[in-house]
């Protein structure tokens, strides 16, 4: 079916691949470990929006800063709230 093709054009097109790389790469992996052995996934547009944004507003926090930031302890606040507090 020619949409499909032109489907995988698209998404390998988004990943800046070609056919052919996808298919030798493809194919040597699978040949090496005998199996499928990875994913491949395009981030979906509204998560990479999200993050660009995200980016922006941390990028205008940092530069409107005075004092300088405790790296070490923004990263385990930032863990704490991902993670809660473990220790």
């Amino acid at each position: 079916e020619d949409s499909i093709y032109e489907e995988l054009d698209e998404l390998l097109d988004e990943m800046g691949q070609t056919k052919q790389t996808f298919y030798e790469t493809f194919t040597r992996t699978v040949l090496r470990e005998r199996c499928i052995p990875f994913i491949i996934s395009v981030p979906l547009s509204q998560t990479e929006n999200r993050k660009l944004e995200a980016f922006k507003r941390l990028e205008a926090y940092r530069k409107n800063l005075t004092e300088l930031l405790d790296y070490e302890k923004e990263r385990e606040e930032a863990m704490i709230e991902k993670y809660g507090d473990l220790g």
